[in-house]
């Protein structure tokens, strides 16, 4: 087949179409921010096929897991997330047809495998719909495959500046599962870990993190672990179960737990940077730039080198010449997407007021994803660009008459259809929360009320709800409140 009818096949299953991950966070996005997640979900279900299909599949149940979740679904967030799992697991090996297309056309013709990221804390939430249910022995279950993926990403990255580093979520949410069923040494193991990521990368240790490292650690009798990763442990914890006075209280019998996780705000998007310049072989260039945040568009043209004088003087004597014919090129490249967040900070409030902590931020995570697969987007990008340019080029040179005017409407035509090939692989789970936040309380036993809500940065309630609790002597329960505005 000639170049320029494949050229024109393959642009026409693209004419007209938009960026599908790009209209999909704009169907999605605002209705989940305005907490209505069955509406979302409902929407997600209806327009399966327009907003994700077949290649998306993952994605797709991802996003109605999580929905349902923060609806308080537990139980259909387990079934969507279950299916995401298998699905990531069958999409493991790659395809190499998917790979070769993606050359061809852009990347959103591979199925979307998922960030490292996302299936770590895909793990996690599908723990909390367990813990939320009642079943910790179900969320130990979700801590083990955690534990294998991990080892994977560890297996497949190498120890290379890209390694897949800790997720100090995955680790502290597997220490809390592991000690709420008295598994000392992997609980120990879990906080271990926890704590080594945030020294790794140089951030503040969160307090709750840092007291059950310091039980946990003593209690297994890792203390050389404890000056390993530096606490600062009080000098009153002792013993093989050594604790602290929270847990002290815990341990009666007349008080008892309370773990309020709140998933606040809105993760980072992907958005799509794109540059096209055009050069018309008369002397004009013609270039456009598009910012994946703004979305606004810059376009301008400036004088550009001319006909060489040999193709001029075949212009003047009426010959066939490169007159009017255009070289053009577009690109476009994922780019980190800054979406406003408001709920900042979580508060309990009940016998007295807590400050959340956050054990994950998603858009560190997102932020480093990107920049340790720049190199790998950017080779598949040039080859994809220069695969595309030579075969424009030639199918240029095959429709090329003695008339200027009608060779730059033809190579207009022709520049534009190649374009519309070119798109950013903008996929990623962004309804998961910007940060993850823990606070524990110790409450009497018996019925009791929690005011939870969602901060700003300035301290002003974003959202706030109230909470009945039962509380039962020594032992811990969970509660989940989620605000995405």
């Amino acid at each position: 087949m000639r170049p320029w009818a494949v050229l024109i096949f393959c642009a026409s299953l693209f004419m007209g179409c938009a960026n599908t991950a790009l209209v999909r966070y704009e169907k999605i996005a605002k209705k989940a921010g305005s907490q209505n997640y069955l509406d979302a979900a409902g929407m997600i279900r209806k327009h399966a096929d327009a907003l994700y299909g077949s290649r998306s599949d993952l994605l797709y149940n991802m996003d109605l897991g999580l929905l349902y979740h923060y609806a308080g679904r537990y139980d259909s967030s387990t079934i969507f997330l279950g299916r995401a799992a298998d699905k990531y697991d069958a999409l493991y090996t790659r395809s190499i047809s998917n790979e070769a297309a993606s050359l061809v056309v852009n990347d959103n013709t591979r199925p979307y495998r998922s960030r490292p990221y996302e299936m770590m804390w895909l793990r996690v939430i599908q723990a909390f719909n367990y813990l939320a249910l009642g079943r910790p022995d179900d969320a130990r279950v979700e801590m083990r495959q955690g534990q294998i993926l991990l080892d994977a990403l560890h297996g497949t990255a190498g120890k290379g500046s890209n390694a897949y580093r800790e997720d100090p979520l995955y680790r502290g949410t597997a220490a809390l599962v592991y000690d709420l069923l008295g598994e000392r040494d992997d609980a120990a193991i879990s906080v271990y870990f926890a704590v080594k990521a945030h020294r790794d990368d140089h951030t503040a240790v969160p307090p709750m993190i840092g007291r059950l490292a310091c039980r946990l650690l003593r209690a297994a009798d890792r203390r050389d672990d404890i000056r390993l990763l530096e606490l600062d442990c009080p000098s009153t914890l002792s013993g093989k179960r050594a604790v602290d006075s929270a847990e002290a209280a815990t341990a009666s019998t007349e008080t008892g737990d309370v773990v309020v996780v709140g998933m606040l705000g809105r993760s980072p998007a992907i958005g799509e940077t794109s540059f096209q310049g055009t050069w018309i072989r008369d002397g004009l260039l013609v270039y456009s730039y598009r910012d994946a945040n703004t979305g606004k568009v810059v376009t301008d043209a400036l004088p550009a080198p001319g006909l060489p004088v040999s193709e001029s003087k075949k212009a003047g004597q009426g010959g066939r010449t490169r007159s009017g014919t255009t070289l053009s090129l577009k690109w476009a490249m994922p780019a980190l997407r800054e979406v406003p967040t408001q709920s900042r900070v979580l508060k309990v409030a009940g016998p007295a007021v807590v400050t959340g902590e956050a054990w994950g931020d998603t858009h560190d995570l997102l932020e480093r994803d990107l920049a340790e697969n720049w190199n790998s987007v950017l080779v598949r990008t040039v080859i994809r660009v220069g695969l595309r340019t030579l075969a424009t080029e030639k199918a240029k040179s095959e429709m090329r008459t003695d008339n200027p005017l009608l060779n730059l409407i033809t190579n207009v035509g022709v520049d534009f259809l190649s374009g519309q090939l070119e798109q950013a692989d903008a996929r990623s789970w962004f309804l998961l929360p910007r940060t993850v936040q823990f606070a524990r309380l110790t409450l009497p036993v018996g019925r009791q009320t929690l005011q939870i809500g969602a901060e700003n940065e300035s301290g002003g309630t974003v959202l706030a709800e109230t909470r009945e609790i039962e509380v039962r002597a020594g032992q811990t329960s969970f509660v989940f409140f989620n605000s995405l505005k």
